[in-house]
């Protein structure tokens, strides 16, 4: 009897460290987290509007902590976008494939204007039924418009937010959105103008930050893959315990007897 008790206690504690130990493991590692600037790991762009056509211009003077935009708008495009891109699929000015975006739930910005309302963030998706290879144009935008401010501020919002742009799909015959975003497919992150920008008038934005974050899910499909896993060793564990426990009061009888 004394050495079932002792068993227990020894199972008990086992079973109490390993589950404080996942408890700690899974808390402390399933966030995860991607620096888009200033990490400086893609390659930086100037946006301007000249595959659609347009004239208007872009000027970057890209520092290690921030980066000053100088933006004109001067064409007739009617959607003229205009400021800065990171090339996803260029990490440590290598080449590379698409990237994942989907791993993440939400973005931050943090930066400030000089005279516009608000600021458009782009997602460039590769649509696999669109996108032409080698045509950026076709390239589907996923869109937010973001609330500026004079002074440098941060905006957090959800990915779910952005929505594909409505010029876009009426460019590719869709009468409506089709609620697809193919954010596993993303080959670009840019930093445009947005409400209250004036034809022909510089502009600036100046971007301090773009953080990602959201929750690994491969990591958390593991971790409670491992929960399970030590559930049925201490059931088993237990239930031999107990098998044993039986067959030596089994056994002590049959002597009596």
């Amino acid at each position: 009897m004394a050495m079932k008790i002792r068993t227990r206690i020894v199972i008990g504690a086992v079973f109490a460290f390993l589950v404080f130990a996942w408890v700690y493991a899974f808390l402390a590692f399933r966030a995860t987290s991607c620096v888009v600037f200033p990490a400086n790991t893609f390659g930086i762009y100037a946006l301007t509007d000249e595959p659609f056509g347009g004239t208007s211009t872009s000027e970057l003077d890209v520092k290690d902590s921030s980066i000053d935009i100088s933006i004109n708008v001067r064409s007739g495009v009617a959607y003229p976008a205009v400021g800065v891109g990171f090339n996803l699929m260029s990490v440590g000015n290598r080449p590379a494939g698409l990237f994942d975006l989907s791993k993440y739930d939400s973005v931050e910005v943090v930066f400030s204007t000089g005279r516009m309302r608000s600021i458009s963030l782009r997602i460039l998706t590769d649509d696999p039924v669109h996108t032409k290879e080698g045509l950026r144009e076709t390239l589907r935008p996923l869109v937010l418009n973001v609330p500026a401010q004079r002074s440098l501020a941060s905006a957090k919002f959800s990915l779910s937010e952005i929505k594909t742009a409505v010029w876009w799909l009426a460019a590719m015959g869709m009468e409506e959105d089709d609620g697809l975003t193919y954010l596993y497919r993303s080959a670009a992150i840019e930093i445009a103008n947005g409400d209250g920008i004036m034809r022909g008038i510089p502009d600036e934005i100046n971007l301090k930050e773009i953080r990602l974050w959201g929750v690994n899910r491969d990591f958390e499909r593991g971790m409670y893959a491992l929960l399970v896993v030590i559930l049925v060793v201490l059931a088993l564990l237990e239930a031999d315990v107990i098998g044993m426990a039986r067959k030596k009061k089994l056994k002590t009888a049959g002597k009596n007897d």
